[in-house]
């Protein structure tokens, strides 16, 4: 689902506009000042995430720019003084930039008062709230159906950037980002990339992977494509 970027609007106009280097979380539910807030990311990725109990990093969703981010434990709060009682987001959940991020970040207090006053604003944070629901129960379909060739294309496809004229994958992709996102061995990502690039669909230039045949790739996933 695509959210017309006029509407964010006012995330320009209420937020304040900062720049997160790599590797920094953004968002923790027990940190209050972090989850006060919201942002719009203008541009980067963003990975929600988790530790397990021996420091394993877990990437269950990453959200790419421009789209809004960390609103779902203000949204639900104000309901929450309502009508539902319970944790409003589970306490493990991060949300970590993954690259260098552009993002407008608008306070609590603004994201309420907007609630109550601004039917457009209104829209934006439904548009918002269904195509994350609809990303997320996609991602969980895919993980329990597709196999991890078909996952990986459409990673490459979902998150490369246009750079130069070429289609990229950020470096920050690497094997083992992607092994994490897609729950399988650095090495089988390894195996199935090889493939890719014997075939043509992807090269490596520079350190980056390339895009080189974007229908090809396009093809592979709707065939189910199984690379042993």
């Amino acid at each position: 689902m695509e959210i017309k970027n006029e509407l964010f609007d006012c995330f320009f106009t209420y937020g304040e506009r900062i720049i997160v280097e790599k590797n920094k979380i953004i968002f923790a539910p027990d940190n209050k000042l972090q989850s006060d807030c919201l942002y719009f990311l203008e541009s980067g990725l963003v990975a929600l995430m988790s530790y397990s109990r021996g420091g394993e990093e877990r990437v269950y969703l990453y959200m790419k720019g421009p789209r809004i981010i960390s609103f779902m434990t203000l949204l639900i709060s104000i309901t929450n003084s309502h009508e539902i009682t319970g944790n409003v987001f589970p306490s493990h959940l991060v949300q970590m930039t993954k690259t260098r991020c552009v993002l407008h970040r608008m306070q609590g207090p603004t994201f309420r008062r907007l609630l109550d006053e601004d039917l457009k604003f209104n829209r934006l944070i439904l548009q918002a709230t269904a195509a994350n629901f609809q990303e997320v129960l996609s991602h969980f379909q895919q993980a329990l159906e597709d196999s991890a060739s078909v996952r990986l294309c459409r990673l490459l496809l979902d998150f490369c950037v246009l750079k130069d004229g070429k289609k990229i994958l950020p470096k920050t992709m690497s094997f083992l980002e992607m092994s994490k996102y897609l729950g399988t061995h650095p090495v089988t990502v390894s195996r199935i990339v090889a493939v890719l690039k014997k075939e043509g669909c992807i090269a490596k230039e520079q350190g980056s992977v390339v895009i080189k045949n974007e229908d090809r790739l396009k093809q592979m996933i709707e065939n189910g494509i199984d690379i042993k």
